[in-house]
């Protein structure tokens, strides 16, 4: 996997956890959290939890299993990523009339199954 690879997925990952984090387990939470966010390497967190390093490994495979789990079932990142970029749109329209077309984009997307 390439290095902008490795980062988009990073990416994904993260803007996962924003928005799955309150449905995970204390420990997943805390263990995806340690991971993507604060950067920590598998050992330094396996050293904290009292733990192998294959544990944490596969905490974290588990966890982000979940989390894609979740965006299948719910897809309330990408309805998150869809907001924003018509939100984003919205704020550089220069006509009512263009605001008014961007507004049944919004609407589309709290409607989504």
């Amino acid at each position: 996997m390439r290095e902008t690879e490795i980062l988009e997925s990073w990416d994904a990952t993260l803007a996962l956890l924003d928005a799955y984090e309150p449905l995970l387990s204390d420990a997943q939470r805390e263990i995806l959290n340690l991971y993507f966010r604060f950067n920590l390497s598998l050992s330094e967190i396996a050293e904290e939890r009292g733990t192998s390093r294959t544990a944490i490994f596969d905490a974290v495979k588990k966890g982000v299993a979940k989390l894609n789990h979740y965006e299948q079932c719910l897809h309330a990142s990408k309805k998150d990523e869809q907001a924003k970029e018509a939100m984003e749109r919205l704020s550089k329209a220069t006509s009512l009339e263009e605001a008014k077309a961007i507004l049944p984009l919004l609407k589309g997307i709290v409607d989504q199954d």
